[in-house]
């Protein structure tokens, strides 16, 4: 062996040696750690990296995600994005659920109609900023709104939404300008493939929300316009399916965001979610489980919204009956927002108790201006015992 073996030898076996000291001292101090190996030996001509093993550990991370929403706003401005991430690094969170295309269309992707008035950031920088949170141990989340999409509508009638209005003996047919045709193979595909660039960033997670058609108020005029091919259902879990194996090549977790109340309907809600069905496509399923959402009565509580831990709990009781083994596929969504009811620690924290109490160790939690609570998320210290 000539000497530069030996040289190159020795330095990787040294990189090891203080790998493994790090992380446990990080464990010992309670820091957060990620897949940051990649970085050590990535370079080295004779290391080749297993994908199939970090994506492994990737659904290690998967499993005990505790995390908030950032629109675009945050994203986009410096200063706030380093608040968002001093505060996730000094609490108990550990995850970043972040908007990649949202209701309106806005997107950092080049094939999107409304990419030139969205971001301020191109997806080079996008990517930068991601290795960096997964680095501090940060598991990174890429939201996509699929069908609610203005910006998709109004470009192309043909992948509008229909609506039918009954006139009696005449009708006609209107396009929607919020919202794209779930029953279109065109718009699934162009929003797999902004997925597929969203995975090219080197996200942990693909997060697909609004996978549903517009709810309808009771004495709406209006009906869908129906695929005789396919139902409701069947058009969002086709979607899925096809998202999933478009998306298999990526090594890449999917998950799903769904109506609260699909965790206790019988039927689709008239929306086409079906909370069975749904959860056999994708890793994750999120139901959004927000207490001021829930109408008076439910569950027999007359005040939903000031009685968190107890709509959470009975919402997620329904939720595990239903999905039996698939149950460990539950990653809610939790609200820290105040309607009808002013949302504190306290709140925050009972729900948090109620998800834990159903054994379940995942949550999301939701503010739509991404003001958090985050004194209810700090963790207790951890003491280093020196004890040999």
């Amino acid at each position: 062996m000539n000497r530069k073996k030996i040289i190159l030898l020795l330095g990787l076996l040294i990189l090891n040696f203080l790998w493994g000291f790090k992380i446990l001292a990080a464990e010992n101090l309670g820091v957060k750690s990620h897949l940051t190996i990649e970085d050590m030996y990535l370079k080295s001509p004779s290391y080749s990296l297993d994908y199939k093993r970090l994506k492994s550990l990737q659904k290690e991370y998967s499993k005990n995600v505790k995390g908030i929403y950032i629109n675009f706003w945050t994203l986009s401005h410096p200063k706030k994005r380093k608040r968002i991430i001093k505060a996730i690094n000094e609490s108990s969170l550990n995850s970043i659920v972040i908007d990649l295309k949202d209701i309106n269309g806005y997107t950092p992707f080049a094939s999107a109609p409304l990419k030139e008035f969205s971001y301020n950031l191109n997806s080079q920088e996008l990517k930068t900023l991601i290795s960096n949170w997964q680095k501090q141990g940060i598991y990174v989340i890429g939201r996509i709104a699929v069908f609610k999409d203005g910006a998709l509508a109004l470009q192309n009638s043909n992948y509008a939404l229909k609506y039918i209005i009954d006139a009696g003996e005449k009708f006609s047919i209107i396009d929607s300008t919020k919202w794209t045709n779930p029953y279109s193979e065109e718009v699934w595909n162009y929003n797999i493939n902004i997925a597929q660039e969203m995975a090219g960033l080197g996200l942990d997670e693909i997060q697909f929300d609004y996978i549903r058609f517009p709810t309808l108020s009771n004495n709406s005029k209006l009906v869908f316009r129906a695929d005789p091919r396919l139902s409701r259902v069947e058009a969002i879990v086709s979607f899925l399916k096809k998202a999933k194996q478009d998306l298999d090549r990526y090594n890449i977790i999917i998950s799903a965001d769904l109506f609260g109340l699909t965790t206790t309907a019988n039927d689709d809600l008239g929306i086409g979610q079906d909370i069975k069905k749904i959860a056999k496509e994708v890793d994750y399923i999120s139901p959004m489980l927000y207490p001021s959402h829930y109408s008076e009565g439910i569950y027999g509580i007359k005040d939903p919204a000031a009685n968190p831990y107890q709509i959470i709990y009975n919402s997620l009781t329904d939720a595990q009956e239903k999905l039996g083994a698939n149950t460990k596929k539950i990653r809610p969504w939790l609200q820290d927002f105040s309607i009808y009811h002013i949302y504190s620690q306290k709140e925050i924290k009972a729900q948090i108790k109620a998800v834990e109490d159903k054994n379940i160790s995942s949550w999301l939690l939701w503010n739509p201006k991404c003001i958090y609570t985050i004194e209810a998320l700090m963790p207790e210290r951890k003491e280093i015992n020196n004890e040999s």
